[in-house]
């Protein structure tokens, strides 16, 4: 494909002939963002904002692309072919080179199951649509997403995907815009996606954050700054400019955190500081000409491809997070990322041939290991039945959480005349809450079975039990909670000897604590005037992968390396909470390490926060041994 027409970019007044001088402040922004991106997946405390470097990649790329497709048009000699092989040639050999490696290890480190998946995510990795299948699967920032060894590879399939439509929508621009408002119209359209990325951060954000459409403003920003070069001559105030554009990044990954909605108006920073940067094109300062701030930049795509997989094999193999571990995952990822830089980036990998052969023989490879069970031997039955635990219990589960009639995750599911149902001549008390209320249905019914007590149960799956707060992943599962709390509650009062509150509080706290806090303040005040007496199950430990994960590796080679695993926030929401509420609050969660396995083999948790019946039976004995507990209930 040949541009035509490229006379209405070549005649418009804000189209300047770009620079083929070499931008040392880009490659400084890409040291910046590849830093933050790797310390706020090595979990260093300060720089909670790390994640939105991905941010700054994002507007590197619209402005280079820009540069490149337009700069090509008004020559007259875009093509689209020769284009999309010189973007194949930069991205695809370190990407292959980085899937190949990963799959060896992966085939003696991982058990079968995971192993395929792992292979799925390979093959979705190379045909750069993983963004579309994590998007289906679990979000960025969700705990088990730490186990998937090819999360990173999300960004470069957003990346890729608008490599391959962005030249077409500048072309047909061309094509069909006057000169005079070709820029106004690009600009428009940019503000356009501004704003529906915003409207659907609110209606889906797990969709917003992985999807093209949410994310392609960022990279047309990098455009706007493509098509505003050369328009600030002022020397002092680009200076000013590109500062506070360095700042402001820096600002970002210091003073962001996860909790916020991504993309969202928080997004406008790194990616309007970034605009800045290279509007401004200010090269002056020391520290953006130093080697090392260059060296990080120039080898950044492939640090950011090795760095990850470094990160999630040490947690594989239980190493923990500590400032140790996190120079130890740094300097393995400079070193990976040079030698990737220097052998596959810079090397003789990189003719069509080569990598057309690579590619496809690495998909068929990944996509037949992704069906076909290959590493069994490798692993004890046992082993394999602990790890497998989850997808061979489906039965048990429902069972135990009381799924499909108590506990829902559809609202028309509920069966409100099995679930609410009132007994004269027993102490009725009603549970409320998500899966985590939900997990110890079974085991109450059956620790209360001798007591003449009538246990009802009202939980929805993510969704926060309380009477205002709208927070969790499914606000259509609210109309549960409110028909609990504000209808049945009051209406009832009188029969309802005792309600017990309970959820994930550490998931619905990391937005604000004293929000929660309030929430559940708000509960108890609610119940004190209808005088029902209340208990609120504390929060319960969570892990950093599927504790069936670590309880297989354990057996497997004899070591307890489970509490290396622990996530440490929900012992300190535990404690928060604990020292917040008083004596209502009663605390299970697991201090004192309970056995991983039953007698029979079965895991305390089947993922990495929810218990099995085995591991229910375990926290329901604990809260019997709670005073505030036996007077509750009896």
């Amino acid at each position: 494909m040949i541009a035509k027409n490229s006379t209405r970019l070549n005649n418009h007044p804000h189209i300047k002939k770009p620079s083929s001088k070499f931008r040392s402040d880009i490659n400084a922004l890409r040291a910046l963002a590849i830093s933050g991106v790797l310390f706020f997946h090595f979990k260093v405390g300060w720089l909670k904002g790390g994640f939105a470097g991905v941010d700054v990649f994002f507007v590197i790329s619209g402005y280079l692309m820009s540069k490149i497709v337009v700069s090509a048009i008004k020559r007259g000699e875009f093509s689209y072919w020769d284009y999309l092989s010189k973007r194949i040639k930069r991205i695809v050999p370190a990407l292959l080179s980085l899937v190949l490696t990963v799959s060896l290890v992966g085939f003696f480190l991982y058990f079968p199951e995971d192993f395929k998946l792992n292979q799925k995510n390979a093959a979705a990795s190379v045909l750069f649509l993983s963004n579309i299948l994590y998007w289906q699967n679990s979000g960025y920032f969700d705990p088990s997403s730490d186990t998937n060894i090819f999360l990173h590879t999300w960004s470069l399939s957003v990346e890729w995907q608008f490599y391959l439509l962005y030249p077409l929508f500048l072309v047909l621009l061309n094509r069909i815009v006057n000169k005079k408002i070709y820029v106004f119209h690009f600009v428009s359209m940019t503000f356009v996606l501004v704003v529906g990325s915003m409207i659907f951060t609110v209606i889906d954000p797990t969709a917003s954050f992985y999807l093209l459409p949410t994310r392609a403003w960022e990279m047309l920003f990098g455009g706007i700054a493509f098509f505003s070069e050369g328009l600030i001559s002022n020397e002092r105030v680009r200076k000013v400019l590109a500062a506070l554009g360095y700042g402001a990044i820096l600002g970002c990954f210091l003073f962001l955190d996860e909790a916020l909605p991504w993309p969202g108006p928080y997004t406008a920073i790194p990616v309007v500081a970034t605009f800045l940067v290279i509007v401004a094109n200010h090269d002056g300062f020391k520290a953006v000409n130093h080697y090392s701030i260059q060296f990080i930049g120039k080898i950044s795509y492939s640090l950011y491809l090795w760095h990850w997989p470094i990160y999630v094999v040490g947690q594989y193999y239980g190493v923990g997070i500590n400032m140790g571990a996190v120079l130890l995952f740094t300097l393995t990822s400079f070193v990976m990322g040079y030698l990737s830089y220097l052998y596959i980036e810079s090397g003789n990998f990189r003719s069509s041939g080569t990598i057309a052969v690579g590619g496809v023989s690495l998909f068929v490879a990944t996509a037949f290991l992704s069906y076909m069970d290959t590493n069994h031997f490798l692993f004890k039955d046992t082993t394999l039945a602990i790890q497998n635990y989850k997808k061979t219990h489906k039965k048990e589960q429902i069972k135990q959480f009381n799924r499909e009639e108590c506990h829902i995750s559809k609202i028309e599911d509920f069966n409100k005349d099995q679930c609410l149902c009132l007994v004269e001549g027993k102490k009725n008390i009603l549970m409320i809450g998500d899966s985590h209320m939900a997990q110890l249905s079974q085991s109450l019914k059956e620790e209360l079975a001798d007591d003449n007590i009538n246990l009802m149960q009202a939980t929805a799956s993510a969704t926060l039990p309380t009477l205002k707060s709208y927070e969790g992943k499914k606000i259509e599962l609210r109309k549960l909670m409110d028909y609990t709390f504000l209808d049945f509650i009051p209406k009832n009062a009188k029969k309802i000897d005792g309600v017990i509150v309970s959820a994930h509080w550490a998931r619905n706290s990391k937005t604000n604590p004293n929000n929660l806090l309030l929430g559940l303040e708000e509960i108890m005040e609610y119940l004190k005037q209808y005088e029902v007496k209340y208990i609120i199950i504390g929060q319960t430990e969570s892990y950093r992968m599927p504790y069936t994960m670590i309880a297989a590796r354990d057996f497997e080679q004899g070591t307890q390396q489970a509490p290396n695993y622990l996530d440490k926030y929900p012992f300190q929401v535990d404690e928060y909470l604990s020292k917040n509420i008083g004596p209502n609050y009663v605390k299970v969660i697991n201090t004192t390490h309970f056995p991983p396995l039953s007698s029979a083999g079965v895991p305390y948790m089947y993922d990495e926060d929810h218990v099995t019946k085995y591991g229910a039976d375990l926290l329901v004995e604990k809260i019997m041994q709670n005073t505030v507990a036996q007077e509750f209930f009896y």
